[in-house]
């Protein structure tokens, strides 16, 4: 296995090598969160972005992020039952279900939670179902839970019409996109780290151009691109490719193209 493609697995969708990246964004949206959750009543908040700028790494670090100092609940998927969801958080507190009819239950759950600084993260909110936004809805109501709910930019607007919402508290929160020094340095700290210093260094002065034209500051695009161009480079070495066995434009838009950054 060559060292390009351990590299390109850095970069990889969910790869864990990747430390998080305090970008501005996320250092703004941080001290936004905590000042709503320092001196405001628990109310709803939704965290919007376009797609791939973050917003999921965001909730996985959020605890640390926070510093411990809220209980958080994260749930990756919307996809719930609103009596399955209640239980859920009953059980995370390890008492006893003592009713199981939804009305039971939301006063049960309600009772356990009121004391608590509990924060509720949901990732790709825009997906919850009427009934699951009803019950939000009920339990924000009940001042026991702060919700965070994290979805697409463009798909929230219908969610924050929606009359469970748009007529109480809420704030929004937006994650923006990466600014150009923010890629070189997401790129030169991550290709350092693992003892490319030169590959760093090119990538980061030479195609900084081009890299931040295709990936419009996108954090996603921008570890797609670096994924595909370093399993091409270690495509050229094993099979003797030598015309593409160093960084050059070419191979950035043949990354660019493979990502469908750009059209072929």
């Amino acid at each position: 296995m060559s060292n390009y493609l351990e590299i390109a697995k850095i970069f990889e969708e969910n790869a864990k090598a990747v430390d998080f990246f305090e970008n501005t964004e996320v250092l703004s949206l941080k001290s936004s969160l905590t000042n709503i959750l320092d001196k405001e009543t628990k109310q709803l908040i939704f965290l919007i972005g376009e797609p791939g700028v973050g917003k999921s790494a965001f909730l996985n670090n959020i605890e640390e992020l926070l510093e411990n100092r809220y209980s958080i609940i994260k749930f990756d998927t919307p996809f719930m039952e609103p009596v399955d969801f209640i239980k859920t958080l009953i059980k995370k507190r390890e008492r006893e279900i003592k009713d199981f009819s939804l009305e039971g239950l939301i006063k049960e759950v309600v009772e356990i939670y009121k004391d608590d600084k509990c924060l509720i993260a949901i990732d790709e909110a825009q997906l919850l179902s009427k009934k699951m936004i009803e019950l939000i809805r009920i339990l924000a109501d009940s001042k026991a839970f702060w919700f965070l709910l994290a979805m697409h930019k463009h798909e929230s607007k219908e969610i924050l019409n929606e009359p469970q919402f748009s007529s109480r508290p809420h704030k929004v929160l937006e994650l923006g996109k990466l600014q150009k020094y923010e890629c070189k340095d997401f790129i030169y700290n991550t290709l350092s780290k693992a003892d490319m210093n030169s590959l760093a260094e090119e990538l980061s002065k030479k195609y900084l151009g081009f890299i931040y034209k295709v990936t419009k500051g996108n954090f996603r695009d921008l570890k797609k691109l670096l994924y595909n161009l370093f399993l091409l480079i270690d495509y050229a070495i094993t099979n003797d490719k030598k015309k593409y066995k160093k960084l050059s434009d070419c191979l950035l838009i043949m990354a660019a193209i493979e990502g469908g950054l750009i059209d072929a």
